[in-house]
């Protein structure tokens, strides 16, 4: 059986929108001034490790962009 992990960003007064900043929305880039390398091997170590990911429109829109093709 597989496991389910959910991973957002989400600030503690329940911002979500735009964690980085790409789409220039008002509270657009909040993340940022917090992030580091630790934050960062996490990041990548969660994404190399799943078997699957399910993402909104805009994060898949930006992932396949950067994303390597499989031959």
């Amino acid at each position: 059986m597989r496991k389910i992990f959910v991973t957002e960003f989400v600030s503690l007064d329940g911002v979500m929108e735009d964690p980085g900043g790409a789409e220039k929305f008002v509270h657009g880039g909040w993340t940022m001034p917090y992030w580091s390398e630790e934050i960062g091997k996490f990041k990548l170590d969660e994404l190399l490790t799943s078997d699957g990911l399910l993402l909104g429109r805009v994060t898949y829109q930006g992932f396949a962009a950067a994303w390597p093709l499989k031959d």
